[in-house]
């Protein structure tokens, strides 16, 4: 009868000693769970943060290799073109219509300054020696011409001054003393994912402009437009536009993207004074600011300096801010202006 006993417990002893084992396995597996899950909500922030600037840097060298093709394709001849293939480019890809719009204005001829205002259906014209005599204005619904009288005058031309609008005032020899080009451009957007937000970069007329969500945006590249100073002392200002068209054949979700040439065209290319370059945009407010101190930045340094009668470069048109434009300082000195118009197709 002891002996039963004596085996009766140790086997209760057993059993306690199981159970016991068994719950602090259990108590252990617990702790590494909790550490566990500690360790990834922890570590959730640095894993994003890892995969943001993964795709940060993927989706800016994507764009940046896309902005230098269609460059390259937009300096060749009309009917060439390229394939450009990128996994990236499949995230997503917005249009930007009318993304821009550029004025750009001149005296050609003759010693008279001409000012050339649009406004919503109507075109006014002035000339401070009033020798500016006709008026020919180019839409994209027709040609409308006007006479002057003593070198102002006004036309109203019922909702034809949206979209390209050319403007050329002439004297009474017939010779084009002024000459106004405003007109719109196109580009893309290239959308990124990351976990808070999208990270977008926009291709406009040759400028590539990056936005991280939550910051404001940054220029990495700048539109085409220089000034130089010749062998022979003379000065040139030269703008190239690009403007992007849509093809049939484009979806927002594409690897494959195939570029076009559509050809240019010269806007202007002859001597030329009292420079006006003004531009508008839809998307970004904010990058006028950026690329009049880009442009005039230097006319900011000459201005503090008390010394402006000597500068010689880009400046605003009136306003300090730039809103009014850029000009050409100084302002009656002849120069050598060239713009042209470029053209690609993306599909």
């Amino acid at each position: 009868m002891g002996d039963v006993r004596q085996r009766s417990g140790c086997l209760a002893r057993r059993d306690v000693g199981g159970v016991s084992e068994i719950l602090g396995v259990t108590m252990l597996l617990a702790m590494v769970v909790t550490v566990l899950g500690a360790v990834f909500v922890l570590l959730a922030p640095l894993v994003n943060d890892i995969n943001d600037n993964r795709e940060w840097a993927a989706g800016s060298v994507a764009a940046t290799q896309l902005n230098d093709r269609i460059l390259v394709v937009a300096d060749s001849p009309a009917g060439t073109g390229v394939v450009h293939r990128s996994a990236q480019l499949a995230n997503s890809i917005d249009w930007l219509p009318e993304a821009e719009t550029w004025t750009i204005a001149a005296d050609l001829a003759g010693t008279d300054r001409v000012t050339v205002q649009l406004d919503p259906g109507e075109v006014n014209v002035t000339s401070l020696n009033r020798t500016a005599t006709n008026v020919t204005v180019v839409t994209e619904t027709g040609t409308y011409q006007f006479d002057l009288m003593n070198g102002t005058g006004n036309l109203s031309i019922s909702g034809a001054t949206r979209g390209r609008v050319s403007v050329e005032v002439k004297d009474m020899h017939g010779d084009t003393i002024h000459r106004l080009v405003r007109i719109s451009i196109d580009g893309i957007r290239l959308n990124n994912q990351m976990s808070r937000d999208v990270f977008s970069v926009d291709l406009v007329n040759g400028a590539r402009i990056e936005k991280l969500p939550g910051q404001g945006i940054e220029v990495k590249q700048y539109p085409r437009l220089r000034h130089d100073v010749l062998l022979d002392g003379t000065h040139r200002v030269s703008l190239v536009l690009l403007d992007i068209e849509v093809g049939e054949t484009a979806t927002r979700h594409m690897s494959t993207v195939n570029l076009g040439s559509l050809g240019s065209e010269s806007l202007f290319d002859a001597q030329s004074r009292n420079l006006l370059l003004k531009t508008e945009f839809v998307a970004e407010a904010t990058i006028g600011a950026r690329y009049t101190h880009h442009w005039a930045g230097d006319h900011e340094l000459w201005l503090a300096s008390g010394k402006i009668d000597d500068y010689n470069g880009f400046g605003p048109r009136q306003r300090l801010s730039g809103l009014d434009g850029l000009t050409l300082f100084p302002i009656d000195e002849t120069f050598t202006l060239e713009v042209t118009l470029q053209k690609v197709e993306v599909s």
